[in-house]
């Protein structure tokens, strides 16, 4: 058949039924066509399903220590002028958040998309080594995340509900003490208590949808005089990421737009989450490994892009930066084929070579994209019998 060297397809089905929710049934097909010799083209479709867990949906009440500003006492101390700028309140405090279930939570679903090609030129000669080329878009559409409204946004509606002469329900404070009063005297808004809690509970959150494009490339060249040699690279970069932000965030950005909280209030901004906490727009990883005889080596490198932090602005409500890292890694090893060390190797090696530290937040760094160890050696003996 013209341009049809080969043909696969994949047809996948889930069924599931669940006593709380009911049945769900979910396919999956995936194609690979090879047009030519060395020339693919891939792609797949597929549904998705998980059901809220237990905890999401019977848990009564659990407990988690969180720490917030509470911003109606920088409104204050501005007022007051007791500071010059609403990024210079120090009024954080460590809260009890409480969270509870919802036995109305509904499952979330996604619909999951990808197309590919697949690139391995015949045409390279063999004294060039084995190459292959691939670069693949992908897109997820999810609904009905299961999630929380979040213990800032809840402290930041608090802010706006007392700015305007009323308090948000799920803000929990104490009674108000003389010297409560005295921190809000004169400046027109009721004096409130320290925050004691922070209720929230499980919600299903509006649509989500995230894109990007992923390539590799892989070498491979073998039996030369100088040995074997191998590369790979992998980038991944985020093309759309973004979440509806439901009316309590819309209500909000009116508001700070409006004027009626201040400018540098930080909120969520869910309409374009890429470069955003922990969504870098660019991360990449490449390895390079040698080897002749019973000697090996191997370079690998990872690197991941900056991502701005929400929740820590300065006076003109600009992010901070946290700023991209690249680091190093680096290993030899000799594998003894005789005597009595016989099938026995010895590695030694070293992880972030150049002793990069993770790039800090307001409160620390981002576990989900960094690693806090600096430069780290470290060697290895390992035998066969």
């Amino acid at each position: 058949v013209p341009l049809v060297h080969r043909v696969n397809m994949q047809l996948a089905g889930r069924y599931e039924d669940y006593s709380d929710f009911g049945s769900v049934s979910k396919p999956k097909v995936a194609m690979a066509w090879d047009i030519v010799e060395g020339v693919r083209l891939r792609g797949s479709y597929s549904e998705g399903f998980r059901a809220p867990n237990l905890e999401q949906v019977n848990a009564k009440e659990y407990a988690r220590l969180s720490t917030q500003t509470d911003f109606i006492r920088c409104e204050a101390d501005l007022r007051a002028k007791r500071i010059t700028s609403f990024t210079a309140c120090s009024r954080s405090i460590a809260t009890s958040l409480r969270v509870s279930g919802n036995p109305d939570l509904k499952p979330e679903e996604s619909t999951n998309q990808s197309i590919g090609l697949v690139f391995e030129p015949s045409f390279v000669p063999d004294t060039f080594g084995k190459w292959t080329f691939t670069v693949d878009s992908w897109k997820i559409e999810q609904r009905d995340i299961v999630g929380l409204l979040g213990a800032q946004t809840s402290v930041v509606q608090d802010y706006f509900d007392r700015a305007n002469g009323s308090s948000f329900a799920k803000i929990i404070r104490a009674p108000v003490t003389a010297d409560d009063t005295t921190l809000f005297a004169g400046t027109g808004i009721a004096p409130a208590g320290a925050i004691l809690q922070i209720k929230d509970q499980f919600i299903n959150l509006l649509p989500q949808t995230v894109e990007g494009i992923d390539f590799g490339l892989d070498w491979r060249l073998r039996g030369t005089a100088l040995g074997d040699f191998s590369l790979s690279l992998n980038a991944a970069k985020l093309r759309t990421f973004s979440r509806e932000p439901g009316p309590v965030v819309d209500a909000l950005y009116a508001a700070r737009a409006a004027g009626k909280i201040n400018a540098a209030t930080p909120l969520p901004d869910p309409s374009n989450l890429i470069r955003v906490n922990g969504r870098p727009e660019l991360k990449w990883s490449g390895s390079l490994r040698w080897k002749k005889g019973p000697v090996r080596a191997g370079l690998s490198t990872r690197y991941v892009g900056d991502v701005e932090e929400t929740g820590f602005l300065d006076a003109n409500a600009n992010r901070w930066l946290v700023d991209s890292q690249l680091t190093y890694n680096l290993y030899g090893e000799y594998e003894f084929k005789e005597g009595p060390l016989g099938r026995t190797s010895v590695r030694i090696g070293g992880r972030n070579i150049t002793d990069k530290d993770p790039p800090l937040t307001s409160n620390g760094y981002l576990g989900s994209l960094y690693s806090p160890y600096g430069r780290y050696l470290y060697a290895s003996v390992k035998t066969v019998f």
